[in-house]
């Protein structure tokens, strides 16, 4: 019987990844012990020798069984991932993504596996200065519905401008639709938005939605940085963790990360980690999600996690702002300026139109109302 070996030195340096096994104690060591195999050589082990053995696969750390399931760490290789991100998530839950039952809940990260991702440029530090906000909470909102002109979309983010709004988005499902060209609409939002700041003083910055392919999406984001817009809008999970990665290495904006697509993620990564951890490494500086209350089914304890996930400390990585969004309005925000600080973005859409005709009055209610409750001590999360 054949017996392969390898004769690359490797360093021994490893990193280590948390699962989830909703198994008894037994059943779950069988299938941890599958995943070492499966996400790494992929082979018969019994054809392999020692040195794929000892430093290849990977090991199981750790197991403890809790309540239903049980939690097991393996840590793998460096040389595995390589330099590559996209081998990353491929090592960590590639063909495993497809197990029942199996959940990432913790990543801890060597310093080789650290270099790979970039990180937030701004983070919620680097933010605050660029928007010259540092004693309350960053308000946002979308341009939207869809179907709008480019033109009506520019006059509609004027007037939320001149209310003194520090993000104007544009909706996820704007992209370069017939009603509403891609750099047509960007132009004219960005030079309304502009206008307004030079009118009122105030510093708004634009994110347009650049999701589509790779390469489209680095040269549109070329785009947006040449001509001032501010900040970028992305959906990681339509265009790619990877690529997201890629465009923050590429321009010098903050860049917003948007949850479309993301739902299936859920079933093989916990909320802290996808919306937390991995949106850190690839560079997000801020992340959006479903807050709990509003029209999605995110409790509060799934929020908690992002919420920390989002701050807590995780190697050299910037923390970044949570922005809670889904059905929010402005009565919502002591609650969750409460729940989440003042160091989060809250992003009201539909709602802040609901409020009267006036949009730029809106804002100025919004924000004055956000300002109110900041001057309360009570407003400091516990």
């Amino acid at each position: 019987m054949i017996k392969y070996e390898t004769k690359y030195h490797f360093s021994h340096e490893r990193f280590r990844v948390v699962y989830q096994i909703a198994q008894s104690i037994d059943r779950a060591k069988e299938i941890a012990e599958a995943i070492c195999v499966e996400q790494t050589i992929e082979f018969p082990v019994e054809l392999t020798g020692e040195s794929i053995r000892k430093n290849v696969l990977g090991k199981i750390e750790e197991i403890s069984e809790s309540q239903d399931s049980t939690v097991v760490t393996i840590s793998y290789p460096v040389e595995v991932v390589g330099e590559e991100s996209s081998q990353f998530f491929n090592v960590i839950m590639g063909n495993c993504s497809l197990f029942p039952d199996l959940k990432i809940v913790d990543l801890q990260l060597s310093i080789s596996v650290e270099k790979i991702f970039p990180g937030p440029r701004y983070g919620i530090t680097g933010l605050r200065k660029l928007l010259s906000v540092h004693d309350r909470p960053l308000l946002a909102t979308a341009i939207k519905p869809m179907s709008l002109s480019a033109d009506e979309l520019a006059e509609m983010a004027y007037r939320i401008a001149l209310g003194g709004i520090d993000i104007i988005k544009d909706d996820h499902g704007l992209a370069d639709q017939s009603f509403s060209k891609f750099e047509e609409r960007v132009v004219k939002v960005t030079k309304a938005v502009h206008r307004a700041n030079r009118e009122t003083g105030f510093h708004t910055i634009y994110a347009p939605n650049i999701t589509t392919s790779e390469k489209i999406m680095l040269a549109r984001a070329e785009f947006v940085e040449k001509i001032g817009s501010g900040a970028l809008l992305v959906a990681p999970a339509l265009c790619g963790f990877s690529s997201l990665a890629s465009l923050r290495q590429a321009v010098e904006l903050p860049i917003l990360s948007h949850p479309a697509f993301m739902g299936g993620y859920l079933s093989v990564m916990d909320f802290g980690i996808l919306f937390g951890s991995v949106q850190r490494m690839l560079g997000s500086d801020v992340v959006i999600f479903p807050n709990y209350g509003g029209r999605f089914t995110f409790s509060q304890e799934d929020c908690r996690k992002i919420d920390q996930g989002l701050k807590k400390p995780f190697g050299r990585f910037e923390k970044a702002f949570p922005s809670p969004a889904g059905g929010m309005n402005v009565s919502l925000a002591g609650d969750m300026i409460s729940f989440y600080g003042q160091d989060v973005v809250l992003l009201i859409g539909g709602a802040l139109h609901k409020m009267s005709s006036d949009l730029t009055e809106n804002v100025k209610a919004f924000r004055k109302q956000i300002e109110k409750i900041c001057q309360s001590p009570c407003s400091q999360k516990e």
